[in-house]
């Protein structure tokens, strides 16, 4: 399902139930409802065009090309003050150019101007104080002047659009969760120095976005915040920032600078580091190719190298105990990988799509193999899991289509709690289980490792 499908369905629950076709009166080819005060009127749709599973086809066609929403409106010898628009008003309209609204409006709903795939432009009065959700989602929009009274801009509100580059006025606090997702056209976001928080997904999948200029008042970074990115070639946490999200850099293929600020009390980049840590926990976070793990890192977050395919071996210092979920997830050119004698668990898919992968070395330490934390890494042919290991995730060396060995260290396999086909679609004829000296019997016994034709003692 394409990114357009899947934000139309998401929005399914949230849109105005039903097709309507209920307006107080049509003067200048725009239909408007009589607000409670009787003197004022807010402009809404003739017929609204949204995809709802239990919506009639529409009869009559939306708005199209130019349209200019005035100030004052007389109908039947009463002249009404145009103070708001609508929840979905222009939405669904395949033919609209663009859209000038009066600073007499100050409320526009949400999903406003969702899915109009030809608009061009929309003036904004400089009376409203939100860019509501879903407004410009998946519309052909590419440049927006946001008045300077805005102190938000909602979840989704420009998601999937065509912009090519936003600047952020001193008004905005917030940004919405996936506010600019998907905008793959924008190549710059500059915000002010006002800007707080930073919503989940606000600017994920925005390949093209080489330049992020992050507020000095920055508080929070929601996860995924930044995620696919590939553009992005440095980034730098003001001091402000106390709070990231998990994977909020993830998959930033382009990263070649990752750095704190002096002066952050949560986080820091020590030692030159090109990498984000949480500096109570010494938590690696976030880290880039150009990466080098501090001796003093004790874990290693979830998503923490998600996509980083710039390095061919990566050094875990033994200091680290942890390794999280997808944390080295599709680092696609790592060819070795010797996990040092401190680490206790391994969470999962910490491993999975580095498809370059051959060796294998897990430490004695390791208690914990996480759920298909070598899953499909079909280039590896050889694994040694520690004596250590108590559990193994399912899956967890699934598809290792080229393995030639596996020597376990393991000295009692039925102790061992497997999960579900751990080592499913390997070839368990062709591949040779080495096992400790005296240990064969118990293999041959054990569920899942009995399975393997060639059990070798050594």
């Amino acid at each position: 399902m394409n990114s357009s499908k899947t934000l139309l369905v998401v929005l399914i629950a949230t849109l105005i139930p039903a097709l309507s076709f209920a307006y107080d009166f049509k003067e200048g080819g725009l239909c408007y409802n009589i607000n409670k005060d009787g003197k004022t009127v807010t402009m809404t749709y003739e017929n609204l065009i949204m995809f709802a599973f239990d919506a009639p086809a529409p009869t009559e066609k939306g708005y199209k090309g130019n349209i200019i929403i005035p100030e004052t409106i007389k109908h039947n010898g009463k002249t009404y003050k145009v103070t708001a628009v609508d929840r979905g008003t222009f939405s669904c309209n395949t033919d609209l150019i663009s859209v000038v609204m009066p600073k007499s409006v100050k409320n526009i709903g949400k999903e406003t101007f969702m899915y109009c795939p030809r608009l061009k432009e929309v003036i904004l009065p400089p009376s409203i104080t939100e860019i509501s959700d879903y407004m410009f989602a998946e519309s052909g929009l590419q440049n927006i002047n946001i008045p300077e009274n805005v102190k938000a801009i909602g979840n989704y509100a420009f998601a999937s659009s065509s912009l090519k580059s936003i600047t952020i006025p001193s008004s905005i606090k917030t940004i919405g969760q996936s506010a600019f997702s998907g905008c793959r056209w924008m190549n710059e976001a500059t915000m002010s120095n006002n800007v707080e928080s930073i919503g989940e997904a606000a600017f994920s999948i925005c390949p093209s976005l080489k330049t992020i200029h992050l507020s000095s008042k920055l508080k929070e970074i929601g996860s995924k915040a930044f995620y696919e990115c590939s553009g992005l070639e440095e980034i730098t946490i003001p001091a402000s920032v106390v709070s990231i999200g998990d994977g909020a850099f993830s998959n930033c293929h382009g990263l070649k600078s990752i750095k704190v600020q002096e002066g952050n009390s949560k986080y820091d980049s020590r030692d030159n580091c090109n990498a984000i840590i949480e500096t109570a926990t010494n938590t690696l976070i976030a880290g880039c190719d150009a990466t080098v793990i501090p001796y003093s890192v004790t874990a290693i977050e979830d998503e923490a190298f998600v996509g980083c395919n710039g390095f061919k071996s990566i050094e875990i210092p033994t200091s680290v105990k942890t390794i999280g979920s997808q944390a080295f997830f599709y680092c696609k050119n790592i060819k070795e990988l010797n996990i040092p004698n401190s680490v206790i668990s391994i969470e999962e898919r910490a491993f999975c799509g580095c498809d370059s992968l051959e060796t294998v070395v897990i430490a004695n330490s390791v208690k914990s193999i996480g759920y298909g934390v070598f899953l499909h890494d079909d280039h590896i042919k050889t694994v040694t899991i520690g004596s250590g290991v108590t559990s193994i995730g399912g899956w967890a060396f699934k598809g290792l289509d080229s393995v030639k060995s596996i020597t376990s260290k393991i000295e009692n396999p039925s102790s061992v709690k497997m999960g579900e086909n751990v080592f499913d679609e390997i070839d368990k004829k062709a591949c040779t289980l080495y096992v400790p000296r005296g240990t064969a019997a118990s293999y041959k016994e054990a569920p899942q490792w009995k399975d393997f034709k060639n059990i070798v003692e050594q």
